[in-house]
């Protein structure tokens, strides 16, 4: 995964820990809005996790490893994942 998406994951989990706190009332704020920015922080998070492991499945099968193999690793039917990494090529034009 490049350095860039890394510290993009982290710096997305470090807020979504410190909103969880707030959250959690270590620090004030109106519960509805610290929940609010919490669960946006985590979707976004969640995509950028979902693309790194897209990623790194189509890495893995293109660089030989079988997809059923790559499936179990990532617990996911077999068909689900080929339609995901089609789905993936298809939207990059690859």
């Amino acid at each position: 995964m490049p350095a860039e998406q890394r510290r993009l994951i982290t710096s997305a989990i470090d807020s979504a820990e410190e909103q969880l706190l707030q959250l959690r009332g270590v620090q004030t704020g109106p519960t509805a809005e610290v929940a609010r920015r919490l669960l946006r922080g985590l979707g976004h998070s969640a995509g950028l996790i979902e693309n790194a492991w897209k990623r790194t499945a189509l890495a893995a099968v293109n660089g030989g490893v079988p997809l059923e193999e790559v499936a179990r690793w990532v617990d996911v039917p077999v068909e689900v994942l080929r339609q995901m990494l089609t789905a993936g090529r298809q939207e990059t034009g690859g």
